[in-house]
């Protein structure tokens, strides 16, 4: 017995019995035990502690329960043995205990393991670094590089490339060459087994927290002197904003801010900048009166009856009366077409293209067609027109709860929340009210929370990055941030090929038949493909190994989809169903047409495809192993659908194969051979032929985009243009 003394545990052991118990438990070492020395220090804390509960620093419930102290302190010394005995037993229990090697790695039995990585390999003991690097195995075949940790504990195993392969199985060994820095050995192999993720993870979605006001870059322009809504225009170059005060003042304020240059004093309404953004027109005494920026002189055009409203299309003016609409002719104005002569009718709106006109009749709505002078009703009483498109192809206009947004005819399109609305050129509709200011595509989509705060009467700039809106009696503008990507017709396509194979995993056919239209179903009907793949080895995973737009009236896009069987934990075959998805004309929704499956391929024979990106003008393909590359060149082609072989030049780094000077036409039939002639970097030829059949991908296009307009390419005037005609 050594003569170790511990102090702190000598205070708390008055009893020599207890302390001989003690001597006894700290006199046991073992060889390496797994423990460093954080762990001892709380070991023994935690002993203490236990003594002390167990002695006189608690009231135990055996101390209460016997009597006299001599039973309780014989409780702790046996409380003592218990504990020790537990943490000795459970080291010695632990996988590879005291005396053996052991490995654990943190992405071991996982799935969709990021590919920008190390794999990270621990081990319980300091490792011996070149036995140990020599003891590596991964398969499928892969270049890596090794780099340590200070205490020689844990390996990193970094690829060359960089990244780990997509949608491959690893596994990686560390065999029993592998000794400790004692010279111990492992006692035998041991395995990390684990699944990457797909080649790009989807892009993240917009957090939908609200921006700090300041993060839109508010300026403060003008006072609208009372108004509390806003009559205004932006400049065609979106450099500066016309508008009119809560006094009929007419003047122009630098987006940039700056000085505010007045164009009329009063009586102004209407303002309206021309499409070539050269003119201004507005209403001003009952008068029609054109600014012309260039020469800096205003015309008046006498309307009779008195002009209500003015706008423009294309370079004509157009303006409303109380009795119908009206633009310029020959001989001074011609009706476009005529008001109803009954009721209250007040002209809202002209729409850009100057073809529709929103008037309001009896507290209902109404857009009227210039050419046929034929009304339309727009929802039910009491709605408000809330914009036009920037085109003028589609409005806006609002309900008690909503924002719809509805054609020229008065059918609904979609329905948005509700907010004073106003339509970029990039199909952004802003939403503003009292608290909170809002972002949303005109189909629904893509909504976020853009800035807490008042944002009334927002009004988007041509370039579709700035707005102006009113807070209080102030005019400010900001800059909002830019909506995400809309949904292309390949994101779609893909979501409903997720779902459908996620459903398949799940066993759940009847969701899995949902996603089907009725050729669909033939497909996977009884003596067809199988719509659940059960057994064993079982189902497991998928992912999609290309993806093609292949036509577009209707949508089409054609998915290659493959399915890896398992047994065990151990990938062990695959197959692929192409899938063929067209966009249905009523739902405008995606769904599996046509299906059809390949043939079962043996895992783990040499090199395996697991991704074909399709171009025009090149295709690349991207495997699970470094190939050496001198099998590469030949060992890669493309046929036509005669069977004959396209001239391509091919090119190989990390993995991947480009195969380019291609020049494929939409919607030709090609295939992809990789041939049993290319190998990995241990020269394993690839098991068997490889075939894949292509599409010559259409243009990729994003979804449902409504009109936007175009904004005007001419510059704006500078704010100085209106100076002369005052008045």
């Amino acid at each position: 017995m050594n003569s170790y003394h511990d102090p702190e545990l000598e205070d708390i052991l008055q009893d020599d019995e207890l302390r001989r118990v003690a001597a006894v438990l700290s006199s046991v070492r073992s060889p390496e035990p797994p423990l460093d020395d954080a762990f001892r220090t709380s070991l023994r804390r935690q002993l203490m502690q236990q003594a002390w509960a167990m002695s006189e620093g608690r009231n135990s419930w055996w101390r209460r329960a016997f009597a006299p102290p001599g039973l309780a302190w014989a409780g702790a010394a046996a409380g003592l043995v218990l504990i020790a005995s537990v943490v000795v037993w459970g080291a010695l229990q632990q996988p590879g205990g005291f005396q053996q090697v052991f490995v654990q790695s943190a992405i071991d039995g996982k799935s969709s393991v990021a590919l920008q990585q190390p794999i990270l390999v621990s081990f319980n003991q300091p490792m011996d670094h070149q036995t140990t690097q020599a003891a590596v195995q991964i398969t499928p075949a892969t270049n890596v590089t090794f780099a340590w940790d200070q205490n020689s504990r844990t390996l990193a195993v970094q690829p060359a490339s960089g990244n780990l392969a997509p949608n491959t199985q690893y596994q990686v060994t560390i065999g029993p060459g592998a000794k400790t820095q004692a010279g111990q050995k492992l006692a035998a192999p041991q395995t990390i087994t684990f699944v990457t993720q797909p080649p790009a993870s989807p892009a993240p979605v917009p957090s939908p927290r609200p921006s700090p006001s300041n993060a839109l870059g508010e300026k403060q322009l003008a006072s609208l002197n009372g108004a509390t809504t806003l009559s205004a225009q932006w400049s065609a170059d979106s450099s500066s904003i016309y508008f009119v005060d809560g006094k009929g003042q007419l003047a122009v304020a630098p987006a940039k801010g700056g000085a505010i240059t007045v164009i009329t004093p009063d009586g102004a309404s209407s303002p309206a900048i021309s499409p070539a953004g050269d003119r201004l027109a507005y209403i001003r005494g009952g008068k029609i009166e054109v600014l012309t920026f260039a020469a800096g002189k205003t015309d008046e055009i006498k309307a009779t009856p008195a002009a209500t409203l003015v706008g423009w299309a294309k370079d004509k003016l157009v303006w409303a009366a109380a009795d119908g609409i009206y633009t310029e002719a020959p001989n001074g104005q011609s009706q476009l077409a005529p008001l109803p002569s009954s009721g209250e009718v007040t002209v809202l709106s002209i729409a850009p293209d100057g073809v529709h006109a929103i008037y309001r009749q009896d507290q209902k709505l109404f857009v009227l067609d210039l050419s046929t002078a034929k009304s339309t009703q727009l929802g039910q009483a009491k709605a408000a027109f809330a914009g036009w498109s920037p085109g003028g192809a589609f409005l806006l206009y609002s309900t008690a709860d909503a924002i719809v947004v509805a054609d020229p005819q008065g059918v609904t399109q979609a329905t948005l929340p509700a907010g004073e609305a106003s339509w970029s050129t990039q199909d952004a509709i802003l939403l503003g009210g009292d608290t909170e200011l809002d972002q949303v595509r005109s189909d629904g989509t893509g909504f976020t929370r853009v800035a807490n705060g008042t944002y009334h009467s927002p009004l988007w700039a041509p370039n579709g990055t700035s707005f102006g809106f009113v807070r209080g009696d102030t005019l400010l503008v900001a800059a909002a941030p830019t909506l995400p990507p809309e949904p292309t017709a390949l994101d779609e396509a893909g979501g409903v090929v997720n779902n459908f194979m996620q459903a398949r995993l799940k066993n759940q056919s009847g969701e899995a038949a949902r996603l089907l239209d009725d050729s669909g179903k033939k497909a996977y009907a009884e003596g067809g493909l199988k719509l659940l793949v059960n057994g064993d080895p079982h189902f497991s995973r998928y992912y999609v190994l290309t993806q093609d737009l292949v036509a577009t009236a209707p949508d089409t896009v054609r998915v290659v989809v493959r399915l890896v069987l398992t047994h065990g934990k151990l990938d062990v075959t695959s197959y692929e169903e192409t899938l063929t998805l067209v966009r249905d004309a009523g739902t405008k929704q995606f769904l599996i047409d046509k299906a059809t499956a390949g043939t079962h391929r043996d895992l783990g024979k040499g090199a395996e495809v697991v991704s074909v990106e399709v171009a025009g003008d090149a295709v690349k393909v991207t495997f699970d192993s470094d190939l050496d590359p001198g099998t590469v060149g030949g060992g890669l082609v493309i046929l036509d659908s005669k069977g004959r072989q396209l001239d391509t030049t091919a090119s190989y780094a990390n993995r991947t194969v480009t195969l380019s000077g291609l020049d494929l036409k939409e919607g030709a039939q090609y295939r992809l051979v990789v041939l049993t002639t290319v190998r990995d970097i241990l020269g394993h030829n690839v098991a068997a032929e490889y075939d894949l059949d292509l599409v010559g991908p259409a243009v990729k296009k994003h979804g449902n985009r409504r009109d936007a307009g175009t904004p005007a390419a001419s510059p704006g005037p500078s704010p100085n243009a209106g100076a002369a005609s005052g008045g």
